[in-house]
């Protein structure tokens, strides 16, 4: 299922100029960095759904470029709400607002990248499938968004990447454990002393951490039970927090995004004023 057969097209080729409108004349980073953030999501997809039928009806037998390029702002748009802060919250919600408005429907496990591809492409399921598992592999390979045209293209197409999220290799033990240990220097949750604690501490045994296997009482305390210094269990326990490493990781490349956002709105503005 490439490009060619989701869309009946022939051939990748440059795209041409049409008389349709100004191609994402107002970008997503413009309108994401405007003071309504939960408002401007639905603006912005309304922005792409606009640049998607001119595509579709103007240029889709002959380009593959503006494919890719609406992509790339649906992945930009992700990048934007996957964070903890204001900002993201806000567009989340105004995004659930969005779907609510176009009565489409969709499981509490539906990633959030196949949520905006749904909302910019349609109901094609084939067409939203074949997009968010691509983009689904670009997130994962944490690609740029300014990369990701490049990405796509010396991949061999959206079917190739596509065909990664199905036939990769998943997280061996190491790679979780490895990024379980991004635990180790997060926020301390409590700390406690204990002579008996101490007691049941062995020096003859020095991991990276120690598990506390505890249960929570009735009064709302934690009792602790044992102390766990077996390298295997302490590995498992690291590997179970893979998901904080990988939220690091996602919350730097946010970081990069949020910036490179920035640095287009100013370039805007630098345009703007220029002309």
């Amino acid at each position: 299922m490439s490009e060619e057969k989701v869309h009946g097209t022939t051939q990748e080729s440059e795209l041409k100029n049409s008389d349709g409108p100004n191609k994402f004349a107002t970008s997503v980073g413009y309108l994401l960095t405007r003071s309504n953030p939960e408002r401007a999501v639905g603006e912005a997809i309304d922005q792409l759904i606009s640049e998607r039928q001119h595509w579709e009806n103007h240029e889709l037998a002959n380009s593959n470029e503006t494919l890719y390029a609406l992509l790339q702002h649906c992945y930009s748009l992700n990048n934007a709400m996957s964070g903890s802060d204001f900002t993201a919250k806000a567009l989340r919600k105004g995004l659930a607002n969005y779907i609510q408005q176009k009565g489409y429907q969709f499981k509490e496990s539906s990633p959030l990248i196949t949520k905006i591809v749904k909302c910019v492409f349609g109901v094609n399921r084939r067409r939203v499938n074949a997009y968010s598992s691509a983009l689904r592999v670009a997130i994962a390979e944490r690609v740029a968004v300014m990369n990701l045209p490049k990405f796509f293209k010396d991949k061999g197409g959206i079917e190739e990447v596509r065909r990664q999220a199905t036939t990769g290799k998943a997280k061996t033990m190491k790679d979780k454990v490895e990024l379980g240990r991004a635990v180790l220097e997060s926020n301390v949750l409590a700390k406690i002393q204990s002579d008996t604690l101490n007691k049941n501490f062995s020096n003859d045994s020095l991991e990276e951490g120690v598990v506390l296997l505890a249960t929570r009482e009735d009064d709302g305390s934690f009792a602790i039970r044992r102390v766990v210094q077996s390298n295997a269990a302490v590995k498992s326990a690291l590997a179970a927090c893979a998901s904080v490493g990988q939220d690091k990781e996602k919350a730097k490349q946010f970081e990069d995004e949020q910036r490179a956002i920035e640095a287009e709105r100013l370039a805007v503005q630098a345009a703007l004023k220029a002309a």
